[in-house]
């Protein structure tokens, strides 16, 4: 299963919630991607959501229980790109939370996977 239809539509309930009316969609690794402007912000991956940081929250937010670098393939991992857990995003307060980091993530002229 490359993506959770059931987590695609939690996060755009979410970001209807938060006003976010002009994200896009579109395939990403395998997996469902939000995008604001050409931007990648999230992605959503099995049941899993790859969220880009901004800079000064990665190493914090890598603390956090769940969260884990973004490395496709094993490979390196992705600056600023983390994984989130199932279990971390299954009420929408804490959805919304890494969603609204994503997208001050792009917001703040991050690099993201789109470009």
């Amino acid at each position: 299963m490359p993506y959770d239809a059931g987590l695609v539509a939690r996060v755009e309930d979410v970001l209807a919630t938060l006003g976010e009316r002009t994200v896009r969609q579109r395939n990403v690794f395998g997996g469902r991607g939000f995008l604001a402007s050409r931007s990648t912000f999230a992605i959503v991956f099995e049941e899993e959501l790859i969220v880009k940081l901004p800079r000064p929250d990665y190493e914090r937010c890598l603390a956090l229980a769940g969260v884990r670098p973004f490395a496709p393939g094993d490979e390196r991992p992705m600056t600023t790109w983390v994984v989130v857990s199932a279990d971390v995003i299954a009420e929408d307060p804490e959805l919304s939370d890494w969603l609204r980091l994503g997208l001050q993530a792009v917001r703040r002229g991050g690099r993201s996977a789109s470009g």
